[in-house]
């Protein structure tokens, strides 16, 4: 079986079969954490009534990136039969093309968020993403396969053959993806930074932000994929590491790296996970609050109406009724607190709400 290196090598493979053979295993390891990672995104966007259009390029890029890992891994024993090697040679190239043009789709919508730029109609946005995400892709599969017909999908494995630059087919567009994608991210970081050092924030602040914030971005964008010019120009192994690493689990950190930071996310799911009672709870809470408040005024009006001649007995009454009357206001701002604090985000410090205010 073939791990990511294969992907971006394009003949200039240095690596032993010790080597190949511990970087399968990493591959097929991390594909399983990336299949959970991807499924788990996809049910709760799907259980959270999320509809931004950033969510929108999510769903179109874990949908490629479970098809790409499933075929993947499903292209062990292909290239017995000519055929099936074939089919399993464009599977692979379309999921893994269209996994970069959801990267670069997300990195436009980024783009245009942070320039406040909108041009079409929500209808229109999803079109032209859907056009973004899987046309492209299915024009470089279906000319790839027709000038190299003869040699798509031959060899050991069931892949571009790197004769004749057949590899390029997958090999240029990802690095011009990946070109775009970084001057995007690197947009975004300065930006980031500009804003902290506007707000006059302490160093440590600025650098957890700009940590947070790439975090963040880098799964989403598949600015991993960068570590694979390792393998396309033969140097450094351990980098090549780290590209199959990265990219077998880009699934997973997607998941935990973008999905469960987004605040917009974590507050509906909240808001989806309060038990039944609480309605009712708060409703009771509610209306406690509003006789409190009826009874407050009212006995305000009572304490204002005598003005003159009043003995010392009224007047201990009146301290009374006053301290009585701080005592309810108290209840009933610690009342009022009640049902925020129970879908209160328990998110780090400082963290990244004004940044994915832009992509909700």
């Amino acid at each position: 079986m073939a791990s990511y290196t294969f992907l971006m090598d394009v003949g200039n493979a240095t690596l032993t079969e010790s080597e190949v053979a511990s970087m399968v295993k990493l591959s097929v390891t991390g594909s399983g954490f990336s299949l959970v990672g991807t499924m788990l995104s996809l049910c709760l966007i799907c259980f959270l009534p999320v509809t931004s259009d950033g969510m929108f390029i999510l769903i179109n890029l874990n949908i490629s990136l479970i098809g790409a890992q499933l075929a993947l891994i499903g292209a062990e024993n292909s290239f017995e039969s000519r055929l099936v090697c074939r089919t399993a040679t464009a599977v692979i190239h379309y999921f893994f093309l269209t996994l970069q043009f959801c990267s670069l789709s997300f990195g436009l919508h980024l783009l245009s968020k942070l320039r406040s730029v909108t041009i079409l109609e929500r209808f229109h946005r999803r079109v032209v993403v859907l056009a973004v995400c899987w046309v492209p892709a299915m024009v470089v599969v279906g000319l790839t396969a027709t000038l190299r017909g003869d040699s798509y999908g031959s060899g050991s494995l069931c892949w571009l053959t790197p004769e004749q630059g057949t590899r390029w087919a997958f090999v240029g567009p990802t690095l011009a993806i990946q070109l775009v994608n970084l001057s995007i991210f690197g947009l975004i970081m300065a930006t980031r930074f500009a804003m902290d050092v506007k707000r006059d924030y302490k160093l440590r602040r600025v650098l957890k932000n700009q940590l947070l914030t790439a975090v963040s971005l880098v799964p989403v964008l598949g600015l991993m994929w960068t570590l694979g010019l390792a393998t396309t120009f033969g140097v450094a192994k351990s980098v090549q590491y780290m590209f199959v690493a990265f990219c077998s689990t880009q699934g997973m950190c997607i998941f935990l790296g973008h999905v469960m930071t987004n605040g917009h996310v974590r507050k509906l799911l909240c808001v989806k996970m309060k038990p039944e009672n609480d309605n009712e709870e708060e409703a009771s809470i509610t209306n406690g609050i509003s006789n409190d408040v009826t009874n407050v005024s009212q006995i305000s009006e009572m304490v204002e109406l005598p003005r003159g001649g009043v003995s010392s007995g009224e007047k201990d009454k009146e301290k009374e009724r006053s301290q009585s009357i701080a005592e309810t206001q108290v209840t009933s701002r610690n009342l009022l607190n009640v049902p925020e604090g129970k879908c209160r985000l328990r998110t780090p410090r400082h963290s990244l709400k004004y940044f994915f205010l832009p992509i909700s």
